[in-house]
């Protein structure tokens, strides 16, 4: 009994602020506009303070770099692959995301939040930092004319004007250069911490009723759907069967770093990828992917619930 209050403590909470986002699309109790502040609330001001505090605040270790390292590579080889195969077999135009980004922010960081606490956001954190690098230059390059190529120096700009980013480095920096320890000294650090905490405390209900609003699966694109999201699940499957392998080759790895790196692996794509399409089927056929890995992604975290409980 006890060990399935402690996972319905996990899950209940999750599918309560999923499916009152639902409701309230349905009913329409809440504008698309209005969904759209909420989400530029999280990812702008709220998710960027919890990736500051945990990072700020953690004992980072080899582990954490070794999962950037492999990440990077990853994201970019099936990067690279999506490109090829927007010219030979899927004829979308924001296909490349599908496998550019995982939705670590909107999903990933408050689901494992809420299974591990926001002191182990950072092990997402780092995670999102590796494949920014890649996400980042794949966006600029969706967003161009076709007669138009982005330069070097504004794909560099975009990268380094993200709020997750900018806070996540600050952090780090301010962590692994002894500054929090002095500020501590003086009382500094707890008033700092407290502060960017208070503001993050509803990211996690935010972000969760943002993404039932924005369920969607359109029937008449269910073969492509289907097809795409089988193989993101494929490639996916690879990448973490490659990053767990290894972690073996590390001694003393935390159990919360290969938690994070399967999370990662489970994530559907950006839900940026959608609103990066030329046209409607590009449009529809990307965000019935998202949503089918969603409610995937959201199976897999029940399981990890019942796993880990």
């Amino acid at each position: 009994m006890d060990k399935l209050i402690t996972v319905l403590e996990s899950i209940v909470p999750i599918f309560t602020a999923i499916l009152l986002g639902v409701f309230a699309r349905r009913k329409q109790v809440i504008t698309t506009d209005e969904i759209k502040g909420l989400q530029q609330y999280a990812m702008k001001f709220g998710l960027p303070c919890v990736l500051f505090n945990s990072c700020l605040t953690s004992d980072l270790r080899a582990e954490a770099i070794t999962s950037m390292a492999l990440v990077f590579p990853l994201v970019l080889g099936s990067s690279l692959w999506a490109f090829r195969a927007r010219k030979r077999t899927f004829c979308y135009h924001n296909f490349p995301m599908l496998f550019s980004a995982q939705e670590n922010g909107m999903l990933g960081i408050p689901l494992f939040m809420s299974l591990f606490g926001t002191q182990q956001a950072y092990r997402m954190g780092v995670l999102d930092m590796a494949q920014t690098l890649v996400a980042i230059p794949v966006i600029a390059i969706l967003m161009a004319n076709v007669d138009d190529n982005p330069s070097i120096l504004s794909i560099a700009k975009k990268v380094f004007q993200s709020p997750l980013l900018i806070m996540s480095i600050l952090g780090l920096v301010l962590n692994l250069c002894g500054v929090i320890e002095v500020l501590n000294r003086f009382g500094v650090g707890d008033i700092l911490t407290e502060t960017t905490g208070f503001i993050a405390q509803p990211v996690s209900a935010a972000i969760l009723f943002s993404v039932g609003y924005n369920f969607s699966v359109n029937g008449d694109n269910l073969k492509p759907i289907f097809k795409i999201s089988a193989i993101h699940v494929a490639i996916f499957t690879v990448f973490c069967l490659i990053m767990q392998g290894a972690m073996f080759l590390l001694p003393s790895v935390e159990p919360e770093t290969r938690w994070a790196l399967l999370f990662f692996c489970t994530l559907p794509p950006s839900f940026l990828t959608p609103g990066l399409g030329k046209n409607k089927e590009d449009f529809a056929v990307t965000s019935g992917v998202c949503s089918v890995l969603t409610i995937l992604c959201l199976i897999i975290f029940c399981i990890i619930a019942i796993v880990i409980a």
